[in-house]
């Protein structure tokens, strides 16, 4: 099948056109798509952006001097996670610390004076530190959360508050959290300014402010938050993320419609996340002081008692000096019981963090393994990555469920690492135990050997042994605590602000109107423009000449303008009109085609009916007669005749009579109003006119019309519905096809291209009936003729 236009060109002028046609659509929608932006403009709270930007160091705590005196402190440094601290900073119990320091319980709406608002409560204002009341909670009592209570303005000192709502819970603020779920509340309260009131559901105070004055009839309404609402409202709106790759510095962004609120919110949230950073790590220095404290005590009462029996034994046994202490034996001895008292300190130590662990009450975050002196690298070791552990899972808390595989897997390497070190802290308890004994055994043999010294001189060295070995484990503690205090008292936190929350720009990010009406605008034009591009799709009718040429290879001849149904003979009423002009186009264009040969009978048909076929065949055959020819126009369709329609005194006899009853030329040709133009109406309708158009008389009639008449003009019925034109076929020397504007299926034209490419019909041009001028783009031109046409 031939193809005169490739199928993904796309015609812009054509398409312009259809548009143009269809612009009351896109008026109505665009309309529409304006007054909805209209609406959204006008009713949607204005939303900003706040950003604000947080330094998360590295992890180290009190000053580098401190840090340098405190051995016991020195710990490796482990790091922080970026992706941890930012799970802790978006956590609800970091937002709700952040929140109970604010005043957020209670939120003031204004119902503005707008039109709008007639409708109902579209346009609706929210304030802050603007509202012209305030409303103080009792918030030792429980309260109706999460509902409007609107206040009615009655005069200067009453008003109304009204509540509607379906589903209320009641709170209590200081449990944070509801008591009761109440399935519907409605009632309606008169209560003055300044007056408490109390009740079973709201205890409250409301107060004018000095600000503004509340006008009678204006209506307000505010709502008293839950703390868990206001968690998940601002947790939802928190966006934290570092501001490059690999990046300690933070940048903090929420959103919101009042900015006091959000910056107050940001700043804060900053406040809270660096102050508990900070009492985290004092609470580690407290718990290393507090160890060291324990130890001091009780040397202080050892040290005590011991310098009380050396003074005793000096004066009992009237000593005041003795030189025996340079001994080698006593040096010895006291050497081995200075080691066997930090032995047992340490197993004591171990024995204590083992305790600790086992308990499982927090000594593996808290306190570092080194606090005692414990040297063990891999303790050490084990400790880091329990610590680490347990950041792990606090960052995947934030929102993992308890369910969650990873989460598990983590608690799952947080027992194993805690079983490691209590295996390790036996193994050193027994390493203590071992070394002890050792100790003891050394200590026995060098008092067997000073058994024989005096006991006078040997009692004495025991006592000022002890004492010395007291003397110094209580100078080694006590100056490890004046370390540890000043490590503590110079403790800071690694994490600061860098930039205190501020408002991103002066617009809000979610209402632009300008952006807003441009989009709706090209919304609205969008629909129509969807939709006529759909209609033309699904359309499946003949639009215009390029649809033919698309669908068949069958030359064009022309088309026939759209007129008044009511002439039904246009060519010979109006032959000024359009659909005149038309017809005299086919004829000038059928005789230039048809020049080189001597063509006498012209058969019209299309594919079904209502196509204007017959009012073609009357209208051309019409033209051919006015422009001087003698011509006769014979009615073939005897299943629907409708010459009765175009000729009022058609007689009753016709072809069907010439055929069957052998009747003579003369008696079934009709005169008409044009001297020219004669016709042959189908008569009587038989009921075999397939069998009748086959007769051999029917060439006879043929021949004897093409010898007195120009032309002969056949309107034969349609080749979707019968077979007669293929009959008919045989006689004619031209023949016109002929579909209809935005009525005739492309589908239907199948077959008669089929019958064209196989070369089984000659001479066939199309035409194209009922062509309104003004609907199409490729004869649009035609309506600037109009004054030619009266």
């Amino acid at each position: 099948m031939k193809r005169n236009k490739k199928s993904h060109e796309i015609d812009l002028k054509s398409w312009f056109f259809k548009f143009k046609s269809k612009w009351y659509l896109f008026a109505v929608f665009g309309l529409i798509s304006l007054a909805v932006a209209y609406v959204y403009v006008k009713t949607s709270q204005r939303v900003y952006q706040f950003n604000a930007t947080l330094l998360l160091g590295d992890q180290q705590t009190g000053s580098k001097k401190a840090q340098e005196l405190l051995e016991v402190l020195q710990v490796q440094s482990k790091g922080i996670k970026v992706e941890d601290e930012i799970g802790i900073i978006q956590s609800a119990e970091v937002i709700r610390e952040a929140l109970q320091e604010l005043d957020f319980s209670v939120a003031y709406y204004k119902v503005s004076d707008h039109w709008l608002n007639k409708i109902g409560k579209l346009v609706v204002e929210e304030q802050y530190e603007s509202a012209p009341y305030k409303v103080t909670l009792d918030t030792s009592a429980h309260q109706l959360v999460d509902v409007p209570i609107v206040v009615r303005i009655l005069d200067d000192k009453t008003y109304e508050i009204n509540i509607e709502a379906e589903e209320v819970s009641r709170y209590d603020f200081g449990k944070h959290s509801v008591v009761e779920a109440l399935p519907e509340v409605k009632f309606t309260k008169q209560l003055k300014f300044g007056e408490p009131y109390k009740s079973d559901f709201l205890n409250f105070t409301l107060e004018r402010n000095k600000v503004e004055d509340l006008a009678p009839g204006k209506e307000y309404y505010f709502l008293i938050n839950s703390l868990e609402s206001l968690v998940k409202q601002h947790q939802s709106s928190l966006g934290v993320a570092p501001i490059e790759r690999e990046a300690r510095v933070l940048s903090l962004s929420t959103k919101g419609t009042i900015p006091e609120k959000q910056l107050a919110f940001l700043n804060k949230l900053m406040e809270t996340y660096v102050a508990r950073d900070l009492e985290e790590k004092n609470l580690n220095g407290q718990k290393t002081l507090e160890f060291i404290d324990k130890q001091l005590a009780t040397l202080t009462d050892s040290l005590r008692q011991s310098k009380q029996a050396l003074s005793s034994f000096r004066s009992t046994n009237r000593i005041a000096n003795i030189g025996v202490q340079s001994n080698i034996s006593y040096e010895k001895l006291s050497q081995l019981e200075a080691e066997r008292a930090k032995l047992n300190t340490d197993k004591s130590y171990f024995e204590t963090i083992l305790d600790q662990v086992q308990n499982g009450n927090g000594i593996a975050q808290s306190v570092s393994p080194t606090v005692a002196g414990i040297q063990s690298p891999i303790i050490n070791d084990l400790f880091l990555q329990l610590a680490d552990l347990n950041q792990k899972k606090a960052g995947y808390s934030v929102t993992a469920s308890a369910e969650n595989p990873m989460l598990r897997k983590i608690e799952g390497e947080i027992d194993n690492t805690r079983g490691a070190i209590v295996a390790n802290l036996k193994n050193l308890i027994r390493s203590a135990d071992i070394s002890i004994n050792d100790v003891n055994q050394r200590i026995a043999r060098i008092e067997d050997n000073l058994a024989s010294l005096p006991e006078h001189e040997r009692k004495l060295m025991d006592l000022q042994n002890e004492t010395e070995f007291v003397s110094k484990k209580y100078d080694f503690l006590l100056e490890k605590r004046s370390e540890a205090a000043i490590a503590l008292a110079t403790n800071t936190t690694d994490k600061k602000i860098v930039d205190h929350a501020s408002m991103v720009g002066n617009a809000p990010v979610n209402v632009k109107p300008k952006m807003i009406y441009l989009l709706a605008l090209l919304i609205g034009l969008a629909i129509p423009a969807g939709f006529v591009i759909l209609m033309n799709n699904v359309d499946n009718t003949i639009q215009g000449k390029d649809d033919l040429s698309n669908i068949t290879s069958i030359p064009f001849l022309g088309v026939v303008a759209h007129g008044p149904k009511a002439d039904k003979l246009a060519v010979q009423n109006m032959p000024r009109s359009a659909i005149a002009e038309s017809f005299r186009s086919i004829r000038i264009n059928l005789q230039y085609l048809m020049s080189d040969s001597n063509f006498k009978v012209i058969g019209i048909t299309s594919s079904v009916s209502g196509e204007g076929k017959t009012f073609c065949s009357v209208n051309l055959s019409t033209e051919l007669a006015l422009s001087g020819k003698r011509v006769v126009l014979i009615e073939s369709d005897m299943r629907k005749p409708t010459f009765t329609k175009y000729f009022k005194d058609t007689i009753n006899v016709g072809l069907s009579a010439y055929l069957t009853e052998g009747l003579p030329l003369h008696e079934v040709i009709q005169k008409t109003q044009n001297e020219n133009l004669d016709i042959i109406p189908c008569g009587v309708i038989p009921e075999n006119a397939l069998q009748l158009l086959e007769q051999p008389r029917m060439q006879q009639l043929i021949d004897q019309l093409k010898e007195e008449y120009d032309y002969v003009v056949i309107d034969t019925p349609p080749i979707g519905f019968v077979s007669e034109y293929f009959v008919l076929m045989r006689h004619m020397d031209v023949n016109l096809y002929v579909v209809k504007h935005k009525y005739t299926n492309r589908d239907l034209l199948h077959q008669i291209e089929e019958l064209y490419a196989a070369k089984k019909i000659r001479n066939i041009y199309m035409l194209i009936n009922d062509l309104d001028y003004s609907n199409t783009y490729e004869y649009g031109y035609k309506r600037k003729a109009q004054y030619y046409y009266v």
